[in-house]
């Protein structure tokens, strides 16, 4: 069945805590740059609001906040030590820094036009934000708007760019992508454009490790573990009461990127699982992505209640990359939120929308 996907693009108004201070733009050096008319956002041919760009040597940026907005990565945050801005959407979290040529993407480290601070705000260029959220996003003259294409089917070159990096980024094969450029060689020149392999040859099959540790004494982290066939009575218990409390919010509206204060009035599929876990002693990492690093995985035949069911989003993520959360509930179920209606309960049978995008399950409750 097919997931009905419904983007909110609205800005939003940040908290005064989020804007860099005085002190950071003393200390990042002064950088010439050029206005540029208010450009409209076209997401997939559709305008969504209009931003201020500018021009730093012929190369176009835009605020870094509300782009990140306009994508849905709604909770970000900024350390101002370390001049670094964090934004999730619920599935992963990027991180960027002021004049770094490099932005984390997950655990991903990726190559990316330095972030400019201008009169105030941090700008990102199109081609960074092309990288950093797993779109094409460009100039275009004509009209004089920012457009989008999401997700991504074609990949720009960034200077340290390889083709084995490009193939890691959007866990497929150098193979593959060299195979759907007809590319001879191995030598990329940045600025070249390059088609990506199709989604099918796309799948993150798990991710690094993360930094962040299930807390409670009866879960278990990695891979290694054998998960057991038959579920403890303690662990049946513990199943049993986070999928009662999770049906208690049937209906809830679904928010990409929700802050974690917001739970339980709006959630994404992350912060729903991070709550029901949590009233429930079991703490979670944030975003679906960390979340897919805990606990002892489990296939399909594993699957037990209360395990966490990890799923590629597809409409969202060109890259194969864990994009969805939820947990299994028994009986061919999945309780999880999504952009409508919401917190829902999905049959997940053999074939279909959630059986075709299904990646792996991870079991935190021992």
């Amino acid at each position: 069945m097919a997931l009905a996907l419904v983007a909110l693009f609205a800005l939003m108004p940040l908290p005064n805590a989020l804007n860099a201070m005085a002190s950071d733009m003393d200390a990042v050096p002064t950088v010439s740059y050029s206005s540029v008319a208010r450009a409209g956002v076209v997401i997939n041919g559709v305008t969504k609001t209009a931003i201020n760009p500018i021009s730093i040597g012929g190369v176009y940026y835009v605020p870094f906040k509300n782009m990140a907005q306009i994508l849905d990565y709604d909770a970000i945050s900024y350390n101002a030590k370390t001049k670094t801005y964090s934004a999730t959407d619920g599935s992963v979290t990027v991180r960027v820094t002021i004049g770094g040529t490099h932005a984390m993407k997950g655990d991903e480290r990726i190559n990316i036009h330095a972030p400019r601070f201008v009169n105030g705000t941090t700008y990102l260029s199109l081609d960074a934000v092309s990288s950093v959220f797993n779109t094409f996003t460009y100039f275009n003259a004509p009209d004089g708007s920012v457009r989008v294409q999401m997700p991504a089917t074609t990949y720009k070159v960034h200077s340290g760019d390889s083709l084995f990096k490009i193939a890691q980024a959007h866990h497929t094969t150098a193979t593959a992508v060299r195979a759907a450029n007809g590319l001879r060689s191995d030598v990329l020149m940045p600025g070249q454009i390059l088609q990506l392999p199709v989604e099918s040859l796309k799948k993150e099959m798990e991710t690094g490790s993360s930094d962040v540790s299930v807390v409670d004494p009866n879960t278990v982290q990695g891979p290694a573990a054998t998960p057991t066939a038959s579920q403890s009575a303690t662990a049946a218990r513990k199943a049993q009461a986070i999928i009662t409390l999770g049906k208690k919010y049937m209906g809830v509206p679904y928010k990409f990127g929700a802050k974690t204060s917001d739970a339980p009035r709006l959630m994404d599929c992350s912060s729903f699982m991070q709550y029901i876990f949590g009233k429930n002693g079991i703490s979670l990492p944030r975003d679906s992505r960390q979340q897919s690093n805990v606990g002892t995985r489990v296939s399909r035949s594993q699957l037990q209640p209360g395990d966490l069911m990890f799923f590629k989003y597809p409409e969202r993520y060109s890259d194969g990359r864990v994009g969805h959360v939820g947990v299994y509930m028994g009986n061919g179920q999945i309780l999880h939120t999504i952009p409508k209606p919401g917190v829902t309960i999905t049959k997940f049978g053999t074939s279909g929308y959630w059986s075709k995008n299904f990646l792996y399950g991870k079991r935190v409750i021992k």
